[in-house]
């Protein structure tokens, strides 16, 4: 026989708006303001299905609930192949309608795997893996929240401009960059701007006049001493006479890229189109 009339557990509108209202308030109240960085894809690989480039230009406050009590769960810290990996894992809560709420542009529906949060307790980026969000499972009839679980952000390059220092910042800390030493120009770049030399695209990162140094990042082409580097809404306008060898890493101390190819040149001749197989393919 069907269940009774005279109970709605599935469909009463108000209880629902309660039970939102509810979750709603207790996030407020024990949550904490987090910021959403949707992901902006650039470059899509249709090949291997992969960005090849990608940027944040968008920082959205939205509060949480750290449902991870006890401390970051995951895979936690361990030394690899690859050095020092950090692989520590959170999960918050969000409210559906609160959510749809903040009109979040391309994510009106929900929050999407591949999105940044920026997590201020410990001042670092956690990209989201999973959004569960059956987690109360109809209790009412409806869905009230979202579940995020989130993993430590590995930086690779992505363009950030967000307008808070603190992620931005990541950007030229952390990604690859050239110093390009000017002998002549006129004009003065300014920070985040967008540059150009013939078809390379570039973002300043940094600009010293006394030693006529720009550091540049987001580098797309190949930057050659044929055309002036010019930026896009300074007009500054600027020559020199030497290319930096790329594969120097500024940012990274320890990267040894630009040994392991001069190693590598005394043992291949690697502009033989065959180096390898002496000539038998």
């Amino acid at each position: 026989m069907p269940v009774s009339t005279y109970f709605q557990n599935v469909d009463f509108q108000p209880e629902q708006n309660l039970l939102n209202d509810l979750v709603e308030e207790s996030i407020k109240i024990h949550g904490i303001d987090i910021s959403y960085l949707p992901r902006t894809s650039v470059a899509v690989d249709n090949l291997y299905s992969e960005d090849v480039a990608s940027k944040f230009s968008a920082a959205h406050i939205i509060e949480m609930y750290i449902d991870s009590t006890d401390g970051f769960s995951g895979e936690g810290d361990m030394v690899g192949q690859f050095g020092l990996e950090i692989r520590d894992q959170v999960i918050l809560d969000v409210s559906q309608r609160r959510w749809k709420d903040e009109e979040i542009v391309g994510r009106l529906d929900r929050p999407y795997e591949g999105d940044l949060i920026y997590f201020p307790l410990n001042d670092k980026l956690f990209e989201v893996r999973f959004v569960e969000h059956e987690k109360v499972f109809y209790q009412l009839g409806n869905l009230p929240i979202y579940t995020l679980t989130c993993e430590t952000f590995e930086y690779s390059h992505e363009d950030m401009d967000t307008g808070i220092a603190a992620i931005d910042d990541i950007e030229t800390d952390y990604g690859y960059s050239m110093d390009l030493v000017f002998t002549s120009g006129e004009g003065t770049f300014t920070i985040g701007e967008d540059c150009s030399n013939g078809d390379a695209s570039m973002k300043v990162l940094s600009w010293a006049p006394t030693t006529k140094t720009l550091r540049v990042g987001n580098i797309v082409g190949t930057i050659t001493t044929a055309y002036d580097v010019v930026g896009a809404s300074s007009a500054a306008s600027w020559s020199m006479t030497a290319v930096p060898d790329d594969l120097v890493i500024l940012t990274d101390p320890l990267a040894n890229n630009l040994g392991i190819q001069t190693e590598s040149d005394s043992i291949f001749d690697f502009t033989d189109r065959d180096p390898f197989s002496e000539g038998n393919i």
